[in-house]
């Protein structure tokens, strides 16, 4: 007599042995779990996917102030090794919708309202920090604040700097922000293994570099002092050839729309790059990539990033090499302006090829965006 085979209910297998499983897999595949069943959805409550390895993009909502009935407080995350579907947040709040994004670190944003409080979100998780207020009188637009953002995931100590008028600081523990140095900063790029924040000043100004280890910053006085950052439209010419260089300069000059000039630091090798880009008219993009010669103490181009990828919003390079999702020797690239909402300015440029590797069209035909940047969650660096 044959025994009749028993019909699985895969609904009912045991929570543990679902948590288990999905423990192992990636985010994106843990979304896909939870919309099996309400049983799968309830065991996969409180499981964290396995650590993240590539960047995403995360597009802000626009606030609509015309609706007071407003609802949109959700963003839009795109997760590259997913290409095809985009993924929304959970309800992040009305303030949320009347704050904007001025720095990201890992799963975490640093946000501004208009009324120029500061506080930090997991847009993931829904949980919030609230920060000192600066007690400043602040003039700026919020999308228009200079500043960095560390924190760790699992203790939630944190470090953040902006400039609001002059460089303030704080951390977790402290009831109100600090001033140290001087104005002028552009941007800044915090790394947190050698506690050590990099800032680029006005145009021409060398890198100037703070220690944070200690419980006030530092200026560090480096025997190789970084050379002065500015834009040379020079380097994108051939230098060999005069005839053809003043060719080629004629043709920059008519061709120019915009261009901008940032530093990076390598998570991998903790060097200082230097980064231009310049938009075209004929809608081309432009990268060159920098790094310090040893001997001359001049910045020199690079061909390569090597097995790193550059995430320019975050000023940083990360690892790269056999990672699904993650393209090595591309820099990631979300606009020129301090609001980013234009889809034609938001891609992945290969370093390889020089050409821009344009975003799946699901991605902002999903939602109207005010913002949008590249972020990491997980990096532990």
């Amino acid at each position: 007599m044959t025994q009749r085979k028993k019909k699985v209910n895969w609904s009912e297998l045991c929570p543990e042995l679902v948590q288990c499983v999905f423990e192992r897999l990636s985010f994106t595949n843990l979304k896909r779990g939870r919309s099996v069943c309400s049983s799968w959805r309830t065991a996969l409550r409180g499981c964290v996917p396995k650590r993240n390895q590539i960047p995403w993009l995360i597009l802000f909502p626009q606030n609509d102030n015309n609706n007071e009935n407003n609802s949109n407080s959700s963003c839009v995350l795109f997760v590259p090794d997913d290409r095809d579907k985009t993924y929304k947040t959970r309800d992040l709040g009305d303030d949320f919708v009347k704050s904007s994004c001025v720095a990201t670190y890992g799963s975490w944003l640093l946000m501004s309202q208009t009324r120029w409080n500061l506080y930090i979100l997991n847009p993931l998780t829904g949980e919030r920090i609230d920060l000192p207020t600066t007690g400043y009188d602040l003039y700026q637009r919020p999308q228009d604040l200079v500043a960095c953002l560390w924190i760790d995931d699992t203790s939630k100590d944190y470090l953040v700097v902006c400039v609001i008028g002059c460089p303030i600081f704080t951390k977790k523990g402290n009831h109100s922000w600090r001033r140290f140095g001087e104005g002028g900063y552009e941007q800044m790029v915090y790394e947190h293994t050698s506690q050590q924040l990099y800032v680029r000043r006005y145009y021409n100004y060398p890198v100037r570099v703070w220690s944070f280890s200690g419980d006030e910053p530092q200026q560090v006085f480096e025997e190789n002092n970084y050379p002065p950052v500015e834009y040379a439209f020079r380097d994108f010419l051939s230098k060999d050839n005069k005839e053809l260089y003043l060719k080629e300069e004629k043709f920059y000059v008519k061709e120019y729309v915009d261009s901008r000039l940032y530093i990076a630091v390598s998570t991998v090798s903790g060097q200082v790059l230097k980064v231009v880009n310049v938009l075209q008219k004929s809608k081309r993009w432009r990268f060159l990539v920098y790094k310090m010669h040893p001997v001359e103490l001049t910045w020199e181009v690079v061909d390569s990033l090597g097995d790193e990828a550059l995430i320019l919003d975050m000023g940083i390079t990360v690892v790269a090499k056999d990672i699904p999702g993650i393209k090595r020797n591309s820099i990631y690239f979300s606009g020129l302006d301090d609001v980013r909402k234009n889809p034609d300015h938001i891609f992945v440029f290969d370093l390889t090829t020089r050409e821009i590797e344009p975003l799946p069209q699901c991605v902002f035909s999903s939602v109207h965006f005010s913002d949008a940047r590249w972020f990491f969650p997980g990096l532990d660096v």
